[in-house]
């Protein structure tokens, strides 16, 4: 059985400057959604970007009957004709046939139609059961995944619009990370050239070869960078044992100093100019409770509170080199590819979510995009100095949080969790710093920058990213 979907997308810049978008590096990790059902993450990106003959490597997570089943996806682009079309089918994956055409028109009323055509044959024996794509299936699930590309692509543009001013190279660390790979794509999509900094590979093109734990960064690697962004470090959701807290600490505080001891280095014609680096709300300790913490709040008392401490003061080691300093303090990132929402989502799908500890502490989220849309923006913002609250300006109970994303999922979430769980796994000092903790953040200075928040209130940030209308 032949299934034909159609959607249109209407933007209003212009049809090259839409073409451009899509054949630059990063557009497809931009386009890709990370809730299941269709590829739903970018292993290899496209070899050749959208030219006839390249291909990408993707995964694909489908519903069986028992469990989400994950497939790989290979996609090759065929025809191509700048700035009208393009197209890619699917030539390794779970279906008999995906074909999609990407057509480019300009609107009578100006700027440009976007229309997604997509030819789906599934497998006629065992697709239907083990994919659940049957006829009345694939039409809402590809509705899903094309609102999600139509409000990326938006998002995006604009996004471009409003930090249109010169090309910039900017160096990368933690580039593969949750945040991080996004952070690339998005500065990617608007022209810029990522060199992604990683562990132990070799300098070439496009990467940036270094070893923190080593101490060793070739300095003339930085020649030529406008900005870096530094967003590595060691995971902390795990029990807080003294060799943990050791490996949390330098990871961040060594690797910062490495790359400032290499600016250093340089001439001062040479070196980047400005150096972004996360922090966390956790500078501002435990036991806030209903306080609104702005950047000039004290730090508080805690483990993570001294890391944000020393990884923020070797970071503004940068400062005595003529580098603006930025540092980010992320409230909790959502995403169902990682981070909190992902560890929460199983039983919130249960209905099995509720008040956690009493529910009562304040929780400073902010989506995927807007963390990296953020973290873009202060790289881009000239005048952009000193530390930043990162967060959705609507912070909420964790109450208030558990009852509105698993509203969007259609649950109830009403069964209290007391914190003996979390303790049982995280131990009683990991559990009080980063599940009981209580961050009310005040994002003002963010505003006032003139970053443009995409998801303000957490139902819509949380339909987003779920697929869901709400």
């Amino acid at each position: 059985m032949t299934h034909r979907f159609t959607h249109e997308t209407r933007v209003p810049q212009p049809r090259e400057k839409v073409f451009a978008w899509h054949e630059r590096p990063g557009a497809l990790t931009r386009l890709t959604p990370p809730f299941g059902g269709g590829p739903d993450q970018v292993r290899q990106a496209p070899s050749d970007g959208i030219k006839p003959g390249s291909e990408a490597r993707l995964g694909v997570s489908v519903p069986g009957t028992f469990g989400t089943v994950h497939l790989p996806w290979t996609a090759e682009h065929g025809e191509w004709e700048p700035p009208h079309f393009f197209t890619d089918r699917m030539v390794n994956g779970p279906l008999g046939e995906w074909e999609h055409r990407h057509v480019f028109e300009e609107s009578p009323r100006g700027g440009t139609v976007v229309r997604d055509e997509v030819t789906v044959r599934p497998l006629p024996q065992w697709a239907g059961k083990l994919n659940d794509l049957g006829e009345r299936a694939m039409t809402p699930q590809l509705e899903r995944i094309f609102a999600y590309r139509d409000r990326q692509l938006r998002e995006d543009l604009a996004f471009h619009d409003q930090h249109d001013g010169p090309r910039l190279t900017i160096a990368v660390a933690g580039s593969s990370g949750l945040v991080g790979t996004q952070v690339c794509a998005l500065l990617e999509t608007g022209g810029h050239t990522v060199l992604r900094m990683k562990r132990g590979a070799t300098t070439g093109e496009g990467v940036i070869g270094w070893d923190p734990a080593r101490g060793l960064l070739n300095p003339r690697d930085l020649e030529g960078v406008d900005v870096v962004i530094h967003l590595g470090g060691q995971s902390i959701v795990s029990r807080f044992t003294e060799q943990k807290k050791r490996e949390i600490l330098d990871s961040r505080v060594d690797s910062t100093a490495l790359i400032v001891r290499a600016m250093g280095q340089l001439p001062a014609e040479k070196r980047p100019r400005a150096f972004v680096v996360s922090s966390a709300v956790g500078y501002y300790g435990t036991g806030r409770g209903d306080e609104v913490l702005t950047e000039d709040s004290s730090s508080g008392e805690g483990f993570l509170a001294e890391v944000c401490r020393e990884w923020e003061s070797a970071a503004h080691g940068a400062a005595a080199h003529g580098v603006r300093v930025v540092n980010v303090r992320t409230g909790l990132v959502l995403s169902p590819s990682g981070g909190l929402l992902r560890a929460q989502l199983p039983l919130m799908e249960a209905g099995l979510s509720g008040p956690l500890g009493g529910g009562r502490q304040w929780q400073s989220w902010i989506g995927l995009d807007d963390m990296a849309g953020a973290i873009a923006h202060l790289a881009l913002t000239e005048d952009a100095e000193g530390p930043f609250n990162v967060a959705a300006p609507n912070p909420q109970r964790q109450k208030d949080f558990a009852k509105t994303v698993a509203g969007v999922l259609h649950r109830p979430a009403v069964v209290p969790t007391p914190l003996a769980g979390p303790k049982a796994l995280l131990g009683a000092q990991a559990t009080e710093e980063l599940v009981a903790a209580s961050h009310r953040v005040d994002v003002s200075k963010l505003l006032g920058t003139g970053y443009r928040f995409r998801h303000e209130d957490l139902r819509s940030c949380a339909a987003h990213l779920l697929g869901r209308t709400g």
